[in-house]
């Protein structure tokens, strides 16, 4: 007769801290992001800067909203809407959405590569 013995305590340690470090990692992931976003925006945007306050103004923010991860990017200045959704521009000088859709493959790769 073979015996096999398992002691299952470390395992189930382990499963137990899998929630926080899943969330531990996915923080980083997302402050990762949220401040690549913020650069690409920074550095990219259509706009002829004048005060720079449209630009210096970006802002980026990481939170859970129950168990789901929102990474947003959004204008700081109260014109920033105007930049974004105004007709008469035509997309001219939007920067939000490219530079979130910049960051979608790395921040996939990071999800993948995340380490429990």
């Amino acid at each position: 007769m073979s015996d096999f013995t398992l002691d299952g305590s470390e395992l189930i340690n382990n499963l137990k801290n899998m929630n926080q470090r899943v969330q531990t990692g996915l923080n980083v992931i997302g402050d990762t992001t949220s401040q690549k976003m913020k650069t690409y925006a920074q550095t990219n945007h259509p706009w002829t800067d004048r005060s720079h306050s449209a630009t210096d103004e970006i802002t980026t923010e990481v939170k859970w909203e129950g168990t789901a991860l929102d990474i947003s990017i959004t204008h700081g200045v109260d014109y920033g809407i105007w930049l974004e959704t105004r007709e008469a521009f035509d997309g001219k000088y939007q920067i939000l959405e490219e530079a979130r859709d910049s960051q979608i493959e790395e921040f996939k790769n990071m999800i993948k590569a995340l380490k429990l």
